[in-house]
């Protein structure tokens, strides 16, 4: 955790010195923020929020500050970052214009096409991710989000969740310890109102929903490095709980209504 955390770090630091003046906070979110974060595996997940659109030439030299420092980094561990302008946190707007994207996806192209850039595009993902920076983030740069900024609307934010999980049933099969955790996280939030990691989502789900603990718990199990991956789960199971959650959700993001 502390290596993770020096390098969450060290790329804060090189966005900073490649945006300069124009970037107001920086902040680690995520499972290294939030819980849940494995050495082996796990992503670097940042937020950085800027006053307003940098040059094109200031994000071809971001690009080429974090691909030096991604360069570095153990093998298995990616980095993920999206550049924001801060009058879409004081009016929040959704799908949320994203200044510039940086991840593991679009590493190779960033490293043979020096004129590319994955910018200025809408993206529905980030009200869930600046939802946990403001609830739950870490700030390297700058105040913290809730010091400056009001939170996101909660229909957003369950917007952005829920389009995370809306093809749930025909996924899991595939996809089973990244939809199972974060179906449980989902129902976890609209039952609680807590915005949790995957790994409390499926703690919550071990405890609150037993007639699932054969899914969550090696699921979970998995997830922490603590068992094979992806895990041994039957495929009708994996699309029962699927389909069980999603009722589930559905009728709690409708008012309870059946």
């Amino acid at each position: 955790m502390r290596e993770a955390r020096r390098t969450a770090d060290r790329a804060a630091s090189r966005i900073g010195e490649a945006l300069g003046a124009q970037v107001t906070g920086i902040y680690l979110h995520g499972s290294l923020a939030i819980g849940g974060f494995n050495p082996a595996r796990s992503d670097i997940d940042l937020l950085v929020v800027v006053r307003e659109r940098p040059e094109r030439d200031r994000l071809r030299e971001l690009t080429r500050s974090i691909l030096d420092v991604h360069n570095g980094f153990p093998e298995g561990r990616d980095l993920e970052f999206s550049v924001v302008e801060e009058a879409v946190l004081h009016h929040f707007v959704h799908p949320t214009p994203c200044v510039y994207h940086y991840s593991g996806v679009h590493r190779q192209r960033y490293a043979s096409d020096p004129d590319y850039l994955c910018a200025d595009y809408e993206d529905a993902d980030l009200a869930a991710q600046i939802t946990v920076a403001y609830e739950r983030g870490v700030a390297l740069y700058g105040q913290p989000l809730r010091d400056l900024y009001p939170p996101v609307p909660r229909a957003d934010y369950l917007e952005s969740v829920w389009s995370d999980v809306s093809n749930a049933e025909a996924e899991i099969v595939d996809n089973s310890v990244y939809l199972t955790l974060n179906l449980c996280r989902v129902l976890m939030f609209l039952e609680e109102g807590a915005v949790a990691s995957k790994k409390e989502g499926g703690e919550w789900a071990v405890k609150s929903l037993p007639e699932w603990s054969d899914i969550v718990r090696p699921v979970l199990a998995s997830y922490q490095g603590e068992a094979e991956s992806p895990p041994t789960v039957p495929e009708s199971r994996l699309k029962a709980f699927a389909h069980a959650m999603m009722q589930a959700i559905g009728q709690q993001r409708s008012g309870g209504q059946p």
